[in-house]
């Protein structure tokens, strides 16, 4: 299969916290939950530390063909956890975290995993079918409601911080959202499919900052971004995501708590 994939980090001062890995039969997309400046993780390394550890663990698992992905993400993210060391303390509210999307041909079949907001769309014959776990994004619909009076009036980096402290209270809970972190039980509230490899005419894996114009902006569908990507790249597909971002500089049209995201794309041809 051919893999291309473009990626930008949404601030030129920041770590571009995604990541993109893929081996003869596999393609993952790692989003690394950013925080805002000065957050306390309880981590020595930091999140991109924890987005490429994770991605090598898992990217090494996936050949056994045996092993079902989510106990390959299972067994990933314990390994992972070992490695932090004595120094780190995975128990932190703000412990670095990462959505998952991988795609991985086993035999005949294509098959899928999808833990939190990422994204894998895939192009079948009855049409593109994108699979995600929203479920992070109504925990924050929902908190921004509940902490209407509280964040009235505060200023951007006070508002931020605040809100992010209310939805990891949220993280790996069964009344909120699942996302890779330290405890391995998440992988079992992973998102999973499998399709017959011969059906699959193509596919994407997106994070949430490449999928702004369908999940966020809503300026065009899950057709029309497949066919942006499959005719002018992936390239093409994050500068057309930064271009409407710029229309809207103040979030007034699209509210949301960064200008730009990290934007990853990847897209696979059988």
């Amino acid at each position: 299969m051919q893999i291309s994939f473009a990626t930008a980090p949404g601030h030129p001062d920041r770590p571009n916290e995604d990541l993109v890995l893929a081996g003869p039969d596999t393609v993952l997309v790692l989003d690394g939950a950013g925080l805002p400046d000065g957050t306390a993780t309880g981590c020595a390394h930091g999140v991109p530390w924890f987005v490429r550890t994770l991605g090598a663990e898992l990217l090494h698992r996936t050949p056994d063909g045996d092993r079902p992905l989510p106990d390959c993400l299972a067994d990933a993210l314990a390994a992972t956890a070992r490695r932090h060391g004595p120094g780190c303390d995975l128990a932190h509210p703000m412990t670095p975290t990462a959505a998952v999307a991988l795609l991985r041909r086993n035999g005949d079949d294509a098959q899928w995993l999808v833990l939190a907001d990422s994204t894998v769309l895939l192009d079948l014959p009855d049409g593109p079918r994108a699979v995600s776990d929203h479920r992070v994004g109504e925990v924050t619909a929902r908190q921004l409601r509940d902490l209407a009076d509280r964040l009235d009036g505060l200023p951007a980096p006070d508002r931020r911080a605040l809100l992010t402290a209310a939805q990891r209270e949220a993280m790996n809970t069964p009344d909120g959202y699942w996302v890779a972190g330290p405890d391995p039980a998440a992988a079992r509230h992973a998102l999973t499919g499998t399709a017959p490899w011969t059906a699959l005419h193509g596919a994407a894996l997106l994070t949430d900052g490449a999928a702004r114009p369908v999940d966020d902006f809503a300026t065009t569908d899950w057709p029309g971004l497949l066919t942006l990507l499959r005719d002018t790249g992936p390239q093409s597909l994050i500068d057309h995501t930064r271009a409407l971002e710029r229309t809207d500089p103040h979030h007034t049209r699209w509210p949301r708590t960064k200008t730009h995201d990290d934007a990853t794309a990847a897209l696979l041809r059988p």
